[in-house]
């Protein structure tokens, strides 16, 4: 590369958009190679921040990208005519109108704890320390905030696709992809856009001097003593290791908080720390991290962590004939594990690692988000659907052509309210909650945004108290309650009593109220 005081040329490279990737994500790699096709400079591809390369007038050059979330059409560039070039995605083939588009896909995730050495299934609206994005252009939700004691897995399943489950990164937007160009073929939990994720791509992939690249972004913000591990340190920790770079592995270890026993990323420290120790040929006891992982039932959150684990035990066997019984559940895991780069292997619960799950298998928990994958340019879409829509939407069905369905009762003795709310997964929990903490029966969704309730005189009483603690989603506009009937007298009966019972509480007359 020659300097600008002997005709050299700067041109910028910006990368292409990526939607959810925040500034500073590394989304990819570029390489330059000049008219010999010779690799001039690699460097990482940064969300937000062009890159300079400098270039002798009228030299030609090749700028080739790659990027595990979207391909990237190679491009020239001439020293001294292009001040500023951006890297693009090849345009995409126009479906014929002749042609039949593929049909679309059922599926479901469910989000999995694990605390106390125990896996337990966790509601996605309700017991989660989250809130899940809806956003349609990230097309995922968002994981929890990981606390240093707890893991947290997303199983996926629908169709008639394997269940399989991914352990998951902490503070990281996730979206589901499919492995291949069948829609009702097995699913890809990965990152909208992370760092780590990129590098463990490369490293997946053999990319490795696209991982030394990755890696000086990295080297900017390293591990500081005692922080606990993001998925962007683990991944560069494997890196060294893939590359043999035992001192290095040795400084990245010493960065880690040597007290923690349990939680994110401590089953990746443990493999690295076995692939430091068979290097440097110190004595270290793969049988004791065996059992403590199988004991936990917990693994790696990146995959190269598994592959570290499989060659440990390999040469370990061959040393000792007895396979302790221990290993059966971690060969297990790696026998069912996917290609991807986070660890995901199929399994009816995360403690079940299987290479035959039972398909079809329903969503442990009532409250798993389902969503439908549709054909899409870049492979899927995801369309997410509210938690129970499916219910909700046969509920309302059989409520709008059922022609004895009640939808009025007007008499001294019972009345009908009708709650709306603006959003029917709300909705639909607060169903729940009423069906749980009451005796209120029946609960009929007339469609999604409205819930229509037969209050008796024994009902009063407990849907005033349940309406009252959360009057604030009536005052600011979120839900409206109606009796409908508008010739009536609602404060006269039983409607007269709740209005009383709820003070400042607008109780309107009729369906448009």
């Amino acid at each position: 590369m020659t300097s600008p005081a002997s005709g050299a040329h700067t041109t910028h490279v910006h990368p292409p958009h990526l939607a959810g990737a925040t500034p500073g994500t590394v989304i990819g790699v570029v390489e330059r190679l000049n008219s010999r096709s010779e690799t001039q400079d690699v460097f990482p591809l940064i969300a937000g921040t062009p890159h300079a390369v400098s270039l002798r007038r009228g030299e030609r050059h090749l700028l080739r990208g790659w990027s595990p979330y979207i391909r990237l059409q190679p491009t020239v560039i001439t020293g001294g005519s292009t001040p500023t070039t951006a890297l693009t995605p090849p345009a995409k083939p126009s479906l014929s109108s002749t042609q039949t588009p593929r049909s679309s896909s059922s599926g479901w995730i469910c989000l999995w704890q694990h605390a106390d050495g125990q896996w337990e299934p966790r509601s996605m609206a309700t017991d989660s320390p989250m809130a899940w994005d809806r956003d349609t252009r990230h097309r995922g939700p968002s994981t929890p905030h990981i606390t240093p004691g707890t893991i947290w897995a997303l199983q996926t399943g629908g169709a008639n696709r394997a269940p399989a489950c991914t352990i998951l990164p902490s503070q990281t937007e996730l979206t589901v992809k499919p492995l291949s160009t069948a829609l009702k073929g097995p699913l890809e939990v990965r990152p909208v856009a992370d760092s780590g994720y990129t590098l463990l791509e490369a490293l997946r992939t053999g990319r490795i001097p696209a991982a030394l690249a990755i890696e000086t972004a990295w080297q900017q913000a390293p591990l500081a003593p005692g922080r606990r591990p993001t998925l962007f340190d683990l991944a560069i920790g494997y890196s060294l290791c893939r590359r043999g770079e035992v001192e290095g592995a040795q400084q990245w270890l010493q960065g880690l908080a040597s007290q923690r026993t349990t939680g994110e990323g401590v089953a990746d420290s443990l493999a690295i720390g076995l692939w430091v120790a068979h290097r440097t040929r110190r004595r270290f006891d793969i049988r004791s991290v065996v059992e403590q992982l199988a004991d936990d039932r917990t693994l790696p959150m990146a995959a190269e962590g598994l592959r570290i684990l499989a060659d440990t035990m390999r040469l370990a066997r061959d040393r000792r004939s007895e396979r302790p019984a221990s290993w059966r559940w971690l060969e297990h895991c790696l026998n069912s594990s996917a290609h991807t780069a986070l660890t995901t292997y199929t399994a009816q619960s995360p403690e079940q690692p299987t290479r035959a799950p039972a398909r079809r298998l329903p969503p442990p928990h009532e409250e798993s988000l389902h969503f439908k994958l549709v054909p899409a340019g870049d492979g899927a879409h995801i369309n997410w659907q509210p938690a129970r829509a499916l219910q909700q939407r046969m509920v309302a069905a059989r409520a709008w052509h059922d022609p004895d369905a009640p939808l009025t009762h007007r008499s001294p003795m019972a009345f009908t309210l009708i709650i709306r709310h603006r959003d029917p997964e709300w909705l639909w929990h607060f169903a729940r909650q009423l069906m749980t903490r009451t005796d209120i029966r029946p609960v009929l969704f007339r469609d999604t945004h409205i819930l229509e309730l037969r209050l008796t005189s024994r009902d009063v009483a407990a849907m005033g108290r349940e309406l009252e603690a959360i009057r604030e989603h009536v005052s600011d506009g979120r839900m409206t309650l109606s009796i409908p009937g508008v010739e009536d007298d609602i404060q006269s009966g039983l409607a007269g009593q709740l209005a009383d019972l709820l003070p400042g509480m607008r109780l309107g007359r009729g369906d448009d109220a």
